[in-house]
């Protein structure tokens, strides 16, 4: 499903290039779970941006479901991103001034669905994340926790293929932080492949495998359940 090859990151000011990705080659199958662990500017974040399309290598490619997408126009990449990918972040990334349904129905209004349409969605996955009673509520008015199940609710309402997360439980207790978890395990016991970066050892043995990045490149692939992908 996603395979780099040889991708290279540069970031460049005036005086300094930086590296954030170092010829690092990656291949990720329909179904895992994968956890990515390094040090803080290891190129971990970034790497997440190019697979989600919202960053670009600056060499090497990337194919997704077989596709060079590094080389897809600014609408290709929005399509692909549309149809295929759901985000979730450390912060949530809520709209304050809207309330929960309206917050997790916003990826569905660029979409063709009838109004009708978007409706059962939102309520079928505020439902599965049980926080359908929240529907009406503001982000403010919810607990971390509780934001953190409405941002996955909308990274999902979609049904995206692969789902994007960057420390998400790292605004979190130790207990909304396994209330989270055990989620985004559901989400991909029912096929969802997951791509997750975290610091934390803890949430990275949920995965399936663990790549270990530092300086940019690829230094530990640990393989950690035997999953039959389908």
């Amino acid at each position: 499903m996603i395979d780099l090859k040889e991708v290279v990151k540069i970031y460049q000011t005036d005086e300094v290039e930086t590296f954030a990705l170092n010829k690092l080659s990656l291949k990720i199958d329909q179904g895992e779970f994968t956890s990515i662990m390094g040090p803080s500017g290891c190129g971990k974040s970034t790497l997440l941006n190019i697979i989600g399309l919202i960053d670009m290598p600056t060499e090497g490619t990337y194919q997704f479901d077989g596709k060079i997408v590094n080389q897809f126009g600014e609408k290709q990449k929005a399509d692909v991103r549309k149809e295929n990918i759901g985000f979730v972040f450390q912060n949530f990334n809520l709209l304050d001034e809207l309330p929960v349904y309206d917050n997790v129905e916003l990826p569905l209004i660029y979409t063709s669905l009838s109004a009708k349409e978007r409706k059962e969605k939102v309520l079928n996955v505020l439902s599965k994340l049980d926080i359908i009673h929240r529907k009406k509520h503001l982000p403010k008015q919810l607990s971390g926790g509780q934001q953190q199940r409405v941002a996955i609710a909308r990274a999902i309402v979609n049904h995206p293929k692969i789902l994007l997360a960057d420390e998400p439980t790292g605004n979190l207790d130790s207990e909304n932080g396994k209330e989270v978890m055990k989620i985004l395990t559901d989400l991909n016991e029912e096929g969802t492949t997951i791509v997750m970066v975290t610091h934390s050892a803890r949430d990275a043995n949920y995965g399936s495998k663990i790549i270990h990045l530092f300086d940019g490149k690829m230094i530990t692939e640990n393989i950690l359940k035997n999953l039959n992908y389908v």
